[in-house]
């Protein structure tokens, strides 16, 4: 990813050099035709605030995915714990929620990284489903099954956050932005410095190299079941 964006970096470097170059070329005796300096820091507050927004999104969503697996976790600890033979003794429940389990960490989140919903796992919370159902019907006391219908429907809930989030982070259009903008502020960097160009190509390495930086940083972030810093599915193991 580091090398992506690296080279994007080149890339937008030298498409700003030569606009540098060819207008040093057209323009650069005449000053009349050049932006004023602060012209350029129109596209670069634009570019910032694009950043900032696809930034804060980003890790406003690792926090929710974080706090999204604690409630399945917890969820299922719970559930685990009313099911257990110690306690209702409900096998069906214990086998679903091992089911849920299993599609959990080898489809949902280890091969499609939480961006479809299984159909195993939902097979599962059916078959969770019909236990608390039975458990019912067999004459549990009314206050236990409503507990495990509350623990049940958090569960319910925690999953579909955590699809959410991975359906939400898999969206490229706001990188579309970031980079055009990134793209848009060099030439705007390049076209202020058009009669100094060896400044306007030192304005625009420091520039290339905060943004490519800061691009790469955000993007090892983007999604937060993907990549070095992902969450991992040992945080809603529960074992069974």
């Amino acid at each position: 990813m580091l090398g992506i964006f690296v080279a994007f970096g080149i890339g937008s470097f030298a498409v700003s050099v030569v606009f540098l170059w060819l207008s040093h070329l057209r323009l650069g005796a005449k000053s009349t035709p050049i932006p004023v300096a602060p012209f350029f820091n129109a596209v670069t507050t634009v570019w910032a605030l694009s950043f900032g927004f696809t930034a804060a999104e980003i890790w406003s969503a690792n926090t929710d995915a974080g706090q999204a697996a604690s409630a399945e976790r917890s969820a299922l600890t719970r559930l685990a714990g009313m099911a257990d033979r110690d306690a209702l003794d409900l096998p069906v429940v214990v086998d679903g929620l091992r089911a849920y389990t299993i599609a959990i960490e080898t489809i949902e989140w280890g091969r499609d990284f939480n961006r479809e919903a299984a159909a195993e796992a939902e097979m599962a919370v059916q078959h969770i489903r019909l236990g608390i159902v039975n458990s019912a019907k067999q004459g549990a006391l009314p206050v236990l099954v409503g507990k495990m219908v509350q623990d049940f429907d958090e569960l319910q809930d925690a999953r579909n956050e955590r699809l959410a989030i991975g359906r939400g982070s898999h969206s490229a259009y706001k990188w579309y932005l970031v980079i055009f903008l990134t793209v848009l502020s060099q030439i705007a960097i390049a076209s202020v410095h058009t009669d100094r160009p060896r400044a306007g190509r030192r304005a625009l390495a420091i520039f290339t190299v905060a943004a490519t930086v800061s691009l790469w940083i955000l993007a090892l972030h983007a999604n937060p079941y993907v990549g070095l810093h992902s969450l991992d599915y040992t945080l809603i193991h529960v074992p069974l």
